[in-house]
């Protein structure tokens, strides 16, 4: 995952990106489904508790006599039987509110969340007012959003493969409050790059460092499940091979606390053709064999800015990229990843200005349980 400022999701207008013809087909029906459905959202409040605000310091409030209407809309969003087996989402912003983030992803349909605990780019944070914990416990409890669809994601300056040691100090340091904040929140899983060394440092070196600063954290914080993230292959980080993330497992003490989301854009960076069919399934029979499918905790959903192979982090929307249309069908229709969170990261773009729409599409692609 690479740009917050294009793909955390808000309300906001943002940068244009540059349009592909390989989704036309599918926006016209696109928009008319998106208008058809904006009414949805706008019941939807958050949840019907006084608190403080995450950032800013203001105050907000919710009467109580909403609640009923929230979970009476929430449950024509959730309940569908044709979504039974796949939870589609995307990454949102927490501005306003970190409880907000999960309003607004009901708002647009979402059965899955992915979101940052603070500002991804900065090592200071402030900390999370328990007002505003309780009242995100609240809101997943009231639109009936369980935890291990909620995946929040680790700052970029977070290096656990550091070999510089006020870097690594500050990274484990971070991991450990990010893990505690988990907690507070209620959340049970928490994605993180693996990390990333220098030129003159060896595999073996960054995979003991970021095991050890897991490990670490383990020991200070008990209950989250630690996820890391597969990567592009790109210069000296760590995760673009399964072997490595292996590696990182093997070396961590409590396996229970250990997962791995898989990355589709990163993975078609490394080498993995998500195009077809047979890329797919290849580079599942891989993960089983090398790493583990009882590890596999987490999706994201991206399509690749970048050809097949190029190492370039560079996310695209679905249908935009090189891995196309096709390859997001064979995705959603591909057992192995039922039951798992399945987050969006794509950036802004006229089309897909609302990420409704791309949740919209990808569940359009999905043939499983009562969807004809």
């Amino acid at each position: 995952m690479k740009g917050a400022g294009e793909r955390t999701r808000s309300l906001k207008s943002r940068k244009k990106s540059n349009q592909q013809p390989a989704s036309q087909i599918q926006e016209s029906t696109l928009k008319s489904k998106s208008r058809q459905r904006k009414h949805q959202g706008q019941s939807l409040t958050a949840c019907s508790v006084k608190c403080s605000m995450v950032e800013g310091g203001t105050e907000t409030e919710t009467e109580p006599s909403q609640a009923l209407n929230e979970r009476e809309a929430v449950s024509s969003v959730r309940k569908s039987g044709t979504k039974s087996e796949k939870y589609v989402g995307a990454h949102l912003s927490i501005q306003g509110g970190i409880w907000k983030a999960v309003s607004h992803s009901v708002e647009i349909g979402g059965r899955a969340l992915g979101l940052f605990l603070r500002s991804p780019r900065s090592w200071r944070a402030r900390p999370l007012e328990e007002k505003a914990a309780e009242r995100f416990r609240l809101c997943c409890k009231e639109y009936d959003f369980p935890a291990r669809f909620i995946l929040p994601h680790s700052p970029y300056v977070m290096n656990l493969g550091s070999p510089k040691p006020d870097v690594y100090e500050k990274s484990r340091t971070m991991l450990v409050e990010e893990l505690q904040c988990c907690r507070q929140l209620g959340l049970t899983l928490y994605n993180m790059h693996p990390g990333a060394g220098i030129d003159a440092t060896s595999v073996d070196e960054c995979l003991n460092r970021i095991a050890d600063g897991i490990n670490y954290a383990h020991g200070l914080v008990e209950g989250v499940t630690v996820v890391l993230e597969n990567m592009s292959c790109q210069g000296t980080t760590i995760g673009g091979k399964f072997e490595e993330l292996r590696g990182i497992i093997d070396r961590v003490q409590d396996k229970s606390r250990i997962g791995v989301c898989l990355d589709t854009c990163h993975a078609f960076a490394a080498g993995y053709d998500l195009s077809k069919k047979e890329g797919l399934q290849k580079m599942l029979n891989e993960f089983s064999s090398v790493v583990g499918l009882h590890y596999l905790k987490a999706v994201h959903v991206n399509d690749s800015k970048g050809a097949l192979g190029c190492h370039l982090d560079r996310h695209e929307n679905i249908g935009r990229g090189h891995i196309g249309l096709e390859g997001f069908r064979h995705i959603m229709n591909e057992p192995r990843f039922n039951d798992l969170p399945m987050i969006l990261e794509t950036p802004y773009s006229p089309v897909h200005g609302d990420p409704r729409e791309e949740i919209e599409l990808l569940y359009s692609f999905y043939k499983g349980k009562g969807n004809t």
